[in-house]
């Protein structure tokens, strides 16, 4: 029996099924990279919320304790005349909505 040539040239089917497979497998892992950025970017919001949510409360608690007399520093006493003034404007124009003056 002769031997025969296994070898044959490619199909172009199959070299463009290759490149097409290359190019799946590089998609799904750009999709995967992309889905683990957003997970960080999302934790690093809630991270930062969290923050800014504990200094609010700070702030909260030294406007109080400056006003209950308990501690006190020039710096303190500025911003909470400030914030008094901005609650004042904030008043002044809630009202004016509530009545519907423009």
């Amino acid at each position: 029996m002769a031997s025969q040539d296994t070898t044959t040239a490619p199909h172009p089917g199959d070299t463009l099924g290759s490149l097409l497979g290359r190019w799946l497998f590089r998609g799904r892992r750009e999709i995967g990279r992309a889905a683990r950025r957003s997970r960080l970017r999302l934790e690093l919001r809630q991270i930062q919320r969290d923050r800014d949510h504990f200094w609010a409360r700070l702030g909260r608690t030294a406007y109080h304790l400056v006003q209950a007399g308990e501690i006190d520093h020039p710096a303190l006493r500025r911003a909470i005349a400030r914030i008094d003034e901005l609650d004042a404007r904030i008043g002044a124009l809630q009202s004016r909505l509530d009545t519907g003056e423009e």
